[in-house]
């Protein structure tokens, strides 16, 4: 079945040279037969909030949101330029779409609209960009032992810490203590 990875985690392995990867967990929010979609849950931007966002969309927010308190993360290096929300499923919008029970996916700028007047759902995480991987390519990167795939859940996606602390705390959860793991492989 071609959505057997929707909702799952891909929790980058040691080894992994691509830096853009390295210590990353990525929530699976879309699996076709042509194509592998994540976000990348513990990249937040530095250099780019919500507020930067807010201001070109052109969307007044209501001054009690203390929006520095609102990270904006790097979802992957694909669609830099377009924003991904995951929220909790108190609320639908036109392209909200189910990721696994109580987690969905929206595009819309209604959800923007919404967080800037606090009447969101009552989860959210605001991505820019996304990561892309067509079916085969991601299939052959697990292979290599690239990724390791574990289930998610709402609150590893929205009560955790962020960083390398969620790469370690994700890895301790299914029982893989980070400290041991090695970066290289060799031949017998």
């Amino acid at each position: 079945m071609y959505q057997e990875l929707l909702g799952k985690l891909l929790i980058a392995s040691p080894g992994l040279q691509d830096v853009r990867f390295q210590n990353s967990v990525i929530l699976i929010c879309e699996h076709s037969k042509e194509v592998v979609m994540g976000l990348i849950l513990n990249k937040p931007l530095h250099n780019f909030d919500i507020n930067q966002i807010f201001k070109k969309l052109k969307i007044k927010y209501n001054t009690d949101i203390d929006i520095n308190n609102i990270p904006t993360f790097f979802g992957g290096p694909v669609h830099l330029n377009q924003g991904f929300i995951i929220h909790s499923n108190e609320k639908k919008y036109p392209t909200t779409e189910k990721i696994i029970h109580e987690v969905m996916i929206t595009t819309s700028d209604e959800i923007l609209k919404d967080i800037s007047k606090k009447q969101s759902p009552k989860f959210t995480k605001v991505f820019l960009g996304c990561s892309v991987w067509n079916y085969d390519q991601l299939n052959n990167e697990i292979l290599e032992n690239s990724w390791i795939i574990t289930d998610s859940s709402k609150e590893i996606i929205f009560d955790s810490p962020i960083g390398l602390e969620l790469w370690k705390k994700s890895l301790i959860s299914i029982g893989v203590d980070p400290n041991k793991l090695i970066s290289y492989a060799g031949n017998a």
